[in-house]
């Protein structure tokens, strides 16, 4: 008996190991999914609305409550949380930036982690699209957002979108207030 249940925690013990977890910063995105123009170009939605040379060819909106999404969570490591926007798309001239070109610009360390809206990017190869850029961040270590090592986030997402359903709360809120 004390063998089965040794088997049994041991067995939850190492799915829960393996279960999908997401290395983010404190403040990172909610709510909003990843968009990936040609399985290596990190964008956002603004950007593929209102570039009249982008010729979409194909797109997928994988929801993050799918099942599937495990599949994708296998290609893009660390991005499917909200769900996924797969595009494949004729770009024109887009302008895009390695990591090492924004670790350069800044003049970071080449090691220096770089995270997307506050998700970590695992994938070495990714690209950002430049007229997704809204802001840089170099957080240089500390304690309140539980960092030890200089790390850079740029953000794809303006300010009042960033945190998804939390401004409708504060919008909820100050709405009932007004009403009282």
């Amino acid at each position: 008996m004390k063998t089965k249940l040794f088997l049994l925690l041991t067995v939850i013990s190492c799915s829960s190991m393996f279960a999908q977890s997401f290395e983010k910063l404190l403040y990172s995105k909610k709510d909003k999914p990843t968009v990936l123009i040609n399985e290596n170009i990190i964008a956002n939605w603004e950007m593929i609305n209102t570039q009249p040379n982008i010729t979409i060819k194909e797109m997928q909106v994988m929801k993050s409550a799918q099942k599937g999404i495990d599949q994708y969570a296998k290609t893009y490591p660390n991005l499917s949380e909200y769900g996924l926007i797969l595009c494949k798309a004729d770009l024109g001239n887009i302008e895009t930036k390695t990591q090492n070109d924004i670790r350069t610009f800044l003049g970071a360390d080449p090691q220096t982690k770089i995270y997307v809206d506050g998700f970590l990017l695992m994938n070495k190869n990714y690209l950002i699209a430049t007229n997704s850029i809204r802001e840089i961040e170099f957080i240089s270590p500390n304690e309140q957002d539980f960092n030890n090592e200089k790390i850079i986030n740029v953000w794809t997402l303006t300010k009042d979108t960033r945190f998804g359903s939390l401004n409708l709360l504060r919008t909820e809120k100050s709405k009932t207030n007004n009403q009282n």
